[in-house]
């Protein structure tokens, strides 16, 4: 009888240990992929704008539209815009995992990624169909310890908007612009002076004459009121607006791989919902400024060709100066220059 029950016990303490083994094998595969098919997941979105602003367009949609693809098991929460984290934190929130999804834009990212600056002068369906979109994913996980969704403002151009009518590049010289690192290399180029400054403060800066025009995406200036303190559109408009969707790895790592897929659909779905969607919106935008006195002014055709000509080769400069090697690899997936 006490060797029965030794028995036993032997049996039981073996499928035990099996059991434990069992489990600690299952464990580890999941550190990188924690979530079950049937798991529901919550992440924060946060933007680098204001709910409602125009660089938002279409955001709502496309979270409900992760939901639908993953029959609810993925819910995406709107966590804030600048107001939470600023937009020049983001970088470092999504790198160390504060932040699950942001919406922002690679300009925001330059100071971890300089090559990132070329990614305005790519349309978003040329970096995609070359490979260029998993090089700049790889990018990000190396760097920023994310991943890269997509160009969710593909088609949104960007725009000069003056105090000063323009009729020949020689105008520019003597001004002082607004701008950012997405298009200051560009303003230097055109010989005016640059300043950057939060959106906030532009209002402020046009109405005191502190600057007398200002970049910004080709439509949205009314979220800011500029068109009370600017008078003039310049065309052509320049660019790509790099706006885009991350993740942080911590995040993208609770997901299931069908959730994943799920969230790179719905992220490329949207991006181009939204090539269609900018043609026609920054349009309507334009009318709208014009009926409120606003005036577009058209460059003469060999004036524009130069105006373009100086935007992407400043741009393309900079890149090289900052990342030689990385640059080019960008410039073969753009075709720069063939």
């Amino acid at each position: 009888m006490k060797k029965t029950k030794k028995i036993l016990s032997l049996v039981l303490c073996v499928i035990l240990a099996v059991s434990l083994l069992a489990c600690g094998s299952t464990g580890g595969t999941s550190s990188s992929n924690n979530s079950n098919q049937n798991d529901t997941v919550t992440l924060k979105l946060f933007a680098a704008w204001p709910e409602g602003n125009s660089n938002l367009v279409g955001m709502e949609e496309m979270i409900q539209n992760v939901s639908k693809k993953t029959n609810g098991s993925l819910i995406i929460e709107w966590g804030g815009g600048p107001e939470a984290i600023p937009a020049a934190q983001l970088a470092e929130a999504i790198a160390s995992g504060v932040v699950d999804i942001a919406w922002s834009a690679h300009t925001y990212n330059i100071s971890h990624m300089p090559v990132l600056e070329a990614i305005k002068l790519i349309e978003a369906s040329v970096l995609r169909s070359g490979g260029g979109f998993d090089f700049v994913d790889q990018l990000y996980q190396d760097n920023l310890n994310a991943h890269y969704l997509g160009a969710i403002c593909d088609g949104a151009t960007y725009s000069f908007y003056l105090q000063r009518e323009i009729t020949t590049l020689d105008d520019f010289k003597g001004m002082t612009i607004r701008a950012t690192p997405a298009y200051a290399a560009f303003v230097d180029a055109l010989g005016a002076g640059q300043v950057n400054m939060a959106a906030g403060e532009t209002y402020q800066a046009l109405e005191r004459g502190v600057i007398q025009g200002t970049g910004w995406p080709s439509l949205g200036i009314a979220d800011f009121g500029w068109e009370e303190v600017v008078q003039y559109i310049i065309r052509p408009a320049f660019y790509n607006v790099d706006t885009a969707l991350f993740i942080s790895n911590q995040a993208w790592n609770r997901l299931s791989e069908s959730q994943q897929q799920a969230l790179k659909e719905a992220a490329y779905e949207h991006e181009v919902w939204a090539k269609s969607y900018y043609t026609d919106a920054i349009k309507k935008d334009n009318d709208m400024l014009v009926q409120g006195g606003m005036k577009i002014v058209e460059l003469a055709p060999d004036i524009a060709e130069r105006y373009l000509d100086l935007a992407y080769s400043a741009a393309w400069q900079s890149v090289l100066k900052a990342d030689p090697e990385n640059g080019k690899i960008l410039q073969e997936f753009a075709g720069y220059g063939n």
